[in-house]
């Protein structure tokens, strides 16, 4: 039998043993499909599957095994490119799984560093808002104290034109309206200087504002490519 079967391969090649195992399995098909899953495995492995073929006569298995006429070389050959491009479907998906990986994890560590710019950005955005309003509110009592300083200038300058006549009292209170003219200089000074830094400030929060919607901008843009990916890769 094992002669006769080095003719056949010798003459049509390997691909004769797919037909003759095919043979041997079909002439034991009532034994295996009765047998349950972990007794089939040792039937095939310790089982007499040639026991009737070592009885018969050497040319029996190859009769059975030319009888299947669905597996020949032209089959096998179909077979073969289908295995193949199988394998390369499966590599480039597995290609394309790394690469989508990559680009995940790229985006992920994007959004993470979009968060912490973010929270930079609020936090800067919080303390120019809070310079802002104390800035404003000092501003708003140096402007109630130079009202009142403008008040009581005036109304020293009345005082001087009232005591014209008395040159000691006149004396005193261009000295009065001096050092409130000066102090009066000082706080218009100061109060310009607050309105530029209010100014100062008020560009800054605008840069902020700027700042922190280009950061909404990317983080939304970054999330919607993430959930884009998750849903590829699901």
């Amino acid at each position: 039998l094992t002669f006769r079967l080095f003719d056949v391969v010798f003459a049509e090649g390997l691909d004769c043993l797919v037909r003759v195992a095919l043979a041997v399995l079909k002439r034991s098909q009532t034994r295996l499909l009765s047998l349950e899953f972990e007794a089939i495995l040792q039937y095939l492995n310790d089982g007499p599957l040639f026991a009737f073929y070592s009885h018969a006569a050497p040319d029996m298995l190859v009769r059975d095994a030319n009888q299947i006429t669905s597996v020949n070389a032209r089959y096998l050959e179909r077979l073969r490119r289908q295995y193949i491009d199988e394998m390369q479907r499966r590599m480039e998906e597995e290609d394309e799984g790394h690469r989508v990986r990559a680009e995940n994890d790229k985006l992920h560590d994007e959004c993470s560093r979009l968060r912490a710019a973010l929270e930079d950005v609020t936090s800067a955005h919080d303390g120019v808002l809070s310079e802002r309003t104390a800035a404003q509110t000092q501003l708003g009592k140096q402007r109630d104290e130079c009202a009142r300083l403008q008040q009581r200038v005036a109304d020293l300058e009345e005082a001087q034109r009232q005591a014209a006549q008395e040159p000691a009292a006149a004396a005193e209170l261009q000295a009065d309206v001096d050092r409130l003219a000066e102090k009066n200089v000082q706080l218009t000074i100061k109060n310009q200087q607050l309105e530029d830094s209010l100014q100062d400030l008020e560009e800054a929060l605008i840069q902020i504002k700027t700042l922190y919607a280009d950061c909404e901008n990317d983080r939304a843009l970054m999330t919607k490519k993430f959930e884009d990916l998750k849903r590829a890769l699901s």
